[in-house]
């Protein structure tokens, strides 16, 4: 039988995912790979910057454009299976509107918050063009997905990933002026023009068509959830907000290097909870905990293992990722991974409770986990540089990670995990974490014990093998 024959045997879901896959590990591996060269082009200052004002767009983008491309959208999506057209220019015309109404408000206090946002009116300007256009496209990446359309989603995301940095790359290297300004727009200005090619796309499909009666749902569903999404947001992104307030922009520029080395991590952990979300979804259906946690074990511990390599060789990724300049960031580097560790543990947890549609107890954990983070920056940062970011987030995300244990617990009536082996490997990686700082001088040492590590990990997988096998999400 030909490869191509094989090929259409496989179920589309499969084909799905594996697209997608591909599609965010090549997406997220060219941002990762493209860090090298703008720590080297510009200043730690400039660098800063720019993390900033992604910090920024990040979070307001959380409120200007009501995050409606999330669940919600999948909610209409099936609700009006023969609508859906109109449905999506319906929620991109909300979007606009909400987020015309929060940048009104915005710009009429932006000369008192300037200060406190450290960005100038080009930027909130560009940031506001964003926050209109993207929800098209957003808007027709979900639906995309849920019709499992998966070859021009990926071929535009993709293409997109390319783009954006390239772009900024040559703005940066022919400017005269704000290098800042050139990395900025350079990567925005490319996206902003599909965006609009999307937003003119769907407005024609419908010929402008908006069907106001969507629009109470909608909000009303994604209403509470907002809370959460800015938590979410907050607990990942405050550190480099309160960083370049408390000390400044090239300490968040050091702090945002061990950010794009744990994204290692993050790039593997977020291409496979893709896949682990339907299994869950599908044993928790059946009843299955402990399918659920045969699957969910071996992959923490791959992620452990991988988070607990990347520490120990932090020194050499940062000196590839950037110059010498930036190598006090390789102390940020174990609290802030090992934080992924536990977001990681967050997801676990949160994959189940969703099931069982509970999303309050998620979001009083995250709202409680980023105020806290927000305390405790303000207290450890001035006394003890940013380097002591990580560690209030290590510490946050990891209180996050027991809270969503307990709500689990709580709504299942059962761990769903077996905990004494999720507790041996979070100790075992804290204090990999810890004990990391003292022996980054000493090569030889990191060396083997990476090397024990690995060996361990190919055990414990040679001896999983039969039993993943036949449970592969």
């Amino acid at each position: 039988m030909s490869i191509r024959k094989q090929l259409e045997k496989v179920p589309r879901g499969i084909k799905a995912s594996a697209a997608l896959f591909f599609a965010t590990v090549v997406t997220k591996g060219i941002a990762y790979l493209t860090t090298p060269i703008f720590t080297r082009l510009l200043t730690a200052e400039e660098y800063g910057q720019v993390s900033v004002f992604q910090t920024w767009m990040g979070l307001f983008g959380i409120v200007a454009m009501f995050s409606l491309s999330a669940g919600v959208f999948n909610n209409g999506m099936s609700d009006y299976p023969d609508d859906r057209d109109e449905y999506s220019f319906s929620m991109l015309m909300l979007s606009n509107l909400i987020t015309v109404a929060f940048f009104g408000l915005l710009l009429c206090f932006f000369p008192r918050l300037r200060r406190w946002v450290g960005l100038g009116w080009p930027l909130m300007l560009l940031m506001g063009a964003v926050f209109l256009f993207q929800p098209a496209y957003n808007f027709w990446v979900s639906r995309q997905r849920y019709e499992l359309k998966y070859k021009a989603t990926a071929l535009w995301a993709v293409g997109c990933a390319f783009i954006s940095p390239l772009t900024a790359l040559l703005c940066v290297l022919f400017t005269d002026g704000s290098r800042t300004y050139a990395r900025i727009f350079g990567a925005e200005l490319p996206l902003i023009a599909v965006y609009i090619g999307f937003y003119i796309y769907l407005g024609l499909k419908v010929k402008g068509r908006v069907r106001v009666d969507y629009w109470r749902g909608a909000f009303l569903f994604n209403l509470p959830l907002i809370p959460h999404y800015l938590s979410g947001s907050l607990l990942g992104g405050s550190d480099k907000l309160m960083i370049a307030k408390l000390v400044g922009d090239a300490a968040t520029a050091h702090y945002s290097v061990a950010y794009s080395v744990a994204s290692i991590a993050n790039i593997v952990w977020s291409s496979v909870n893709a896949s682990l979300i339907p299994y869950t979804y599908e044993k928790c259906r059946e009843n299955d905990h402990k399918a659920v946690s045969d699957v969910t074990m071996p992959i923490l511990t791959g992620v452990a293992v991988l988070c607990a390599a990347v520490i120990m060789l932090g020194p050499e990724v940062v000196a590839v990722m950037a110059t010498k300049e930036y190598m006090e960031a390789v102390y940020a580097i174990p609290p802030v991974v090992a934080g992924v560790f536990f977001q990681v543990q967050y997801f676990i947890y949160a994959n189940v409770i969703y099931y069982y549609k509970k999303p309050r107890y998620v979001m009083y954990a995250s709202v409680s986990s980023a105020v806290l983070n927000i305390a405790l920056n303000y207290v450890f940062i001035p006394r003890c540089g940013y380097i002591a970011a990580g560690y209030t987030t290590l510490v946050c995300y990891l209180l996050q990670a027991a809270a969503d244990y307990w709500a689990m617990k709580k709504v299942v009536q059962s761990p769903v995990y077996d905990m004494k082996y999720v507790g041996l490997l979070s100790l075992i990686l804290v204090s990999v974490a810890l004990t990391c700082n003292w022996i980054y001088r000493y090569p030889v040492i990191r060396y083997l014990l990476c090397l024990m590590v690995l060996i361990f990990a190919a055990l414990f997988f040679m001896r999983h093998a039969g039993s993943l096998k036949n449970k592969k999400p």
